[in-house]
């Protein structure tokens, strides 16, 4: 690591991360079922739980053995979850409390990643300021992109790599490419940072990496190749497959387009904004000046690098340590590119794939122009803004407020309904509820669960249908679960339901209706009989 100033900060210093890890835990540990578990955030439930039944998200196998949940997401974080399934079972505790855990190191990592830029106490102030962003504290908490296992691989691969430079031992690179390879297992667009920090090394670090080489030959060379070697066939077999659908199924979007839908969702991610509107369906109107300092910062670290490149004469001339800040930049804008080049990253969860380097880049800008004073007064204005936006996400997010149906808590009265429930079968007509029932349910409920979603946003063959009748619901007593009225995520599943039942000579009956604290319906349940029989209507109203 570089050798910084002497300066007797540790006290201080110490105690501002502790801090920031208390302050993290207690916020995203408070209500930790709260908002409810999500679709997405369960989908790696099923082989983590050494795939039982009707699970669903195989993608791909070796040997019989899972290795992708989806096209693009690997079984990395089912594998994890094994022994804790195994040992403590599936809940919302289960769940968030190892991405809690994994986050706090994802803080350690971001403070050991500073401290090569930074002194201790700017380095704590930037842990300080990650601890207090409600993009951070709640992505990593509802975990639905996955994100938690990306950030903390991110950042230990280049804690690792700047170690490498820092000390010209190449026996760091096998840290390096082992957090890259997890992270590939984890999602494939962990190689939009893989990718970054290659061309960003290169560039900037071709003194230090000759260093290296000269130093163990073999060192370095082996665990570089055998990190290529994984990332061409990732590349050959996943990447490349899914890039290629995936540009072709969003061919009519336009470059300009694409340019400024992506600048709005970094923009509403990071102040706040996309992930409360996502999961509440309420605009958040708290005001955050955290875009106006990143829009700062990097500008001012852009200028004041290239200037000070051009008077070293060139960019290898820099000190190391200045290098290092432009490596954070770097990387954000290269990363910045391949997300604006993807036209299928859509969401706040790709967006953070840019984090934390944009907080870097910050502090390096405030330190460049004012020393300690400038990081300080940084560390004020975006503590500030995650402290007042966090606030907002404190109310929105307890378990009595209002959510969007796939993220309300209510989902917990419906498993346990259904558990409850002595029928021959458990049916999601609309998309998100199996994975919600089926990952919370009992062995038996989940024995008996089926997701026909697909089936029932459009009908299709009729042989299929019979088929379908055949399976799930000739002569048996079987409860249907849709959203409730207006909040169907497929729109025509309702309609297809109910006429694909009656073309059967069955009569759904509404059997209990789920709603929240303010009486909207999240979840309806019919009983369907085959011999059509009919039950009675409950409200299943949250105290």
């Amino acid at each position: 690591m570089l050798a910084l100033p002497a300066k007797d900060d540790s006290w201080p210093s110490a105690l501002i991360l502790f801090i920031a890890a208390v302050y993290f835990v207690l916020t995203a540990g408070r209500w930790i079922a709260s908002p409810g578990l999500q679709y997405d955030e369960l989908l790696f439930v099923n082989v983590a739980t050494g795939e039982p039944t009707n699970g669903l998200f195989v993608a791909k196998r070796i040997l019989g053995v899972p290795v992708m949940l989806m096209g693009y997401i690997g079984a990395l974080k089912a594998y994890l979850y094994y022994p804790i399934f195994e040992l403590f079972g599936v809940s919302p505790a289960t769940i968030r409390w190892p991405v809690i855990v994994l986050s706090v190191v994802t803080l350690g990592v971001t403070y050991a990643v500073a401290r090569f830029s930074f002194e201790r106490s700017v380095s704590a102030l930037l842990v300080l300021v990650m601890s207090v962003d409600p993009a951070f504290v709640y992505l990593t908490k509802l975990d639905f992109g996955p994100v938690a296992l990306m950030m903390v691989l991110k950042l230990s691969a280049l804690l690792f790599a700047l170690r490498t430079v820092s000390t010209g031992s190449p026996r760091y690179l096998w840290g390096m490419c082992a957090a890259c390879a997890l992270g590939m297992f984890d999602k494939l667009n962990f190689i939009w940072f893989l990718l970054a920090l290659v061309v960003a090394g290169g560039i900037l670090f071709r003194p230090e990496l000759g260093a290296a080489w000269r130093r163990d030959r073999l060192g370095f060379l082996l665990p570089l190749s055998l990190l290529a070697m994984i990332t061409g066939v990732a590349t050959v077999a996943l990447v490349i497959p899914q890039l290629a659908a995936s540009q072709a199924a969003t061919s009519w979007v336009t470059p300009l387009d694409r340019l400024l839908y992506v600048l709005g969702l970094y923009a509403r991610t990071m102040n706040g904004k996309e992930l409360y509107l996502l999961v509440t369906k309420v605009p958040l109107t708290a005001g955050s000046l955290t875009n106006a300092t990143v829009c700062l910062g990097l500008l001012g670290l852009g200028v004041a690098s290239i200037r000070a490149a051009r008077k070293a004469g060139g960019l290898a001339r820099l000190p190391l340590q200045r290098r290092i800040l432009v490596c954070h930049l770097l990387i954000f804008l290269f990363i910045g590119v391949q997300l604006l080049i993807t036209r299928k990253a859509w969401g706040p969860h790709h967006i953070m794939m840019l984090y934390p380097f944009q907080l870097f880049v910050v502090f390096g800008a405030a330190v460049s122009l004012a020393g300690t004073v400038g990081a300080t007064a940084a560390a004020a204005v975006l503590v500030a803004s995650g402290l007042n936006v966090g606030a907002v996400y404190e109310r929105g997010f307890r378990p009595t407020a209002e959510f969007e149906p796939q993220w309300s808590p209510i989902v917990y009265d419906l498993v346990d309904y259904v558990n409850a429930s002595r029928v021959d079968g458990i049916v999601s007509v609309d998309w998100g509820i199996h994975n919600q029932v089926w990952a919370l349910g009992t062995s038996r409920t989940r024995a008996i669960c089926r997701d026909r979603w697909p089936q029932f946003r459009a009908l299709g063959d009729r042989r299929v249908q019979e088929l379908m009748h055949r399976r799930d619901f000739d002569d048996r007593r079987v409860l249907a679960i849709l959203h409730g009225p207006g909040w169907d995520i497929m729109p025509s599943v309702r309609k297809n339901f109910m006429e694909w039942a009656q073309g059967f000579g069955m009569a759904p009956v509404l059997d209990s209706v789920f709603t929240s604290p303010a009486g909207t319906v999240i979840f309806e349940v019919y009983s369907v009989d085959g011999s059509r029989s009919a039950s009675g209507k409950v409200d299943h109203r949250r105290p």
